[in-house]
């Protein structure tokens, strides 16, 4: 199973005001405020470790079809050779691509899943253009990667709006979007 999130950088900036006083307390460990306090760029650890948690949370949620909101149980580890995060005794392997315009994290239950990714731009970031977009990217993707008519995919949703392919060769669906970025996984 995998999962993946996108953070548009500049919308989160405009949008998010992280300092505010008890921001990092509700959604961050002591550990992780301490990698945010002492990072280069706080800004972009902030991002960083909230699109880790948010990544694994989206594939804790297929294993368990629950949903919550709960991000400090989301426990993140920064090590040079691989991110991961920790929930109830399970620790999932997350890999992050940081530009100066976004934050793009897969995450997945071992290290070796054979994903595939992509982040885009979208054309503007009106929910509609964001979902549709990147839907039909998806759709694309996995169309051409299995030699499947697109029009033969369809992405549905459970009871608890988490998303899947009926397919025999797809195991696992992520889609994310955010501000005027998309991004999907696959595996």
């Amino acid at each position: 199973m995998i999962g993946n999130d996108v953070v548009d950088l500049a919308v989160a900036k405009k949008q998010s005001d992280w300092c505010r006083i008890g921001f990092l307390n509700k959604i961050f460990t002591k550990q992780e405020q301490y990698i945010i306090n002492n990072a280069t760029d706080s800004f972009k650890a902030v991002w960083l470790l909230w699109s880790m948690k948010e990544s694994v949370y989206k594939v804790y949620c297929q294993q368990n079809n629950t949903r919550f909101f709960a991000p400090k149980k989301f426990v993140c580890t920064i090590n040079n050779s691989q991110n991961t995060v920790c929930i109830d005794g399970t620790t999932y392997y997350v890999t992050s691509k940081i530009s100066q315009k976004s934050i793009h994290t897969i995450a997945s239950l071992t290290k070796e899943e054979n994903i595939t990714t992509n982040i885009f731009m979208l054309k503007n970031n009106s929910y509609t253009v964001q979902h549709n977009t990147v839907y039909n990217q998806l759709k694309s993707a996995i169309s051409n990667k299995f030699n499947i008519p697109f029009d033969q995919l369809k992405i549905e949703k459970n009871n608890k709006g988490i998303p899947f392919v009926i397919h025999p060769k797809i195991n696992s669906i992520s889609m994310s979007h955010h501000g005027y970025f998309g991004a999907y996984a696959f595996s």
